[in-house]
């Protein structure tokens, strides 16, 4: 029994650092309502916890044993889902796309974890959802792919009606 339950814990775990690495390439549509769906689901297992703490709630127990398993419950529905639409855009894209798109370079680039930063930040105009998104990169990178003159990136972008996953991209003349 432990080792199921060390298997299914494993697994989650792998899931949501799977799906994390997927949201650095991936950029949603202006209408997908990603923080609603996160919060709803959130709230509604954080209820199903807090009713069946109350119903079964040991004598002697106060109400913040019910707000304690409806905020752990919150909390478990809320990064159950966390990065979900991500994953959808990855695993169920339409279709593949290639377009020549605008870029910018910036120093730094976006937050690693909650403490480091990528050396540089390359801002791609996402043709897909019109959006534009920011992957991370680093001077030797730069330094090795991109020449003087390549004023324009060629993009390869899986999409699909939620938004897009940008899966390549090269520098490029224009």
């Amino acid at each position: 029994m432990v080792g199921i339950i060390s298997l299914v814990l494993g697994l989650w775990f792998w899931y949501m650092i799977w799906a994390s690495s997927l949201s650095h390439r991936t950029v949603l549509m202006k209408f997908v309502p990603e923080w609603m769906v996160y919060i709803t689901t959130g709230a509604v297992v954080g209820i199903i916890c807090a009713g069946r703490a109350a119903y079964w709630r040991p004598v002697g127990k106060t109400p913040k044993y019910v707000f304690e398993m409806f905020f752990g419950g919150f909390c478990l529905g809320f990064v159950c889902v966390l990065n979900i639409f991500d994953v959808h855009v990855y695993l169920f894209s339409t279709k593949i796309i290639n377009y020549e798109s605008e870029y910018e370079v910036v120093f730094p680039g976006p937050a690693v974890g909650k403490f480091s930063r990528c050396e540089a930040g390359l801002w791609i105009k996402d043709l897909h959802t019109n959006r534009w998104m920011q992957l991370c990169t680093n001077k030797k990178d730069l330094y090795l792919n991109r020449k003087s003159g390549m004023n324009r990136v060629w993009v390869t972008a899986r999409v699909n009606n939620l938004g897009s996953y940008i899966s390549d991209y090269k520098f490029i003349y224009h």
